[in-house]
């Protein structure tokens, strides 16, 4: 089985996009779009790992509210 570092190391872009936590959802969701990407770090304003967003839990929310 493949570990994390090997399954990283073979994706075209190693770049780790975030946002913080005043970040807008839809400026997440057009970050996400641009950059091909389906999740963000979300840091504090100290950099420290404060969560995790990703279109997964956008899109729930979104049928849960029938829209």
């Amino acid at each position: 089985m493949k570990t994390v570092a090997e399954i990283l190391r073979a994706k075209p872009q190693a770049a780790v996009y975030s946002v913080t936590p005043s970040t807008s959802v839809l400026d997440a969701i057009k970050l996400m779009a641009e950059k091909g990407i389906g999740a963000l770090v979300v840091l504090d304003d100290k950099g420290r790992l404060a969560g995790i967003v990703s279109e997964r839990d956008y899109a729930r929310k979104i049928v849960l509210l029938e829209r």
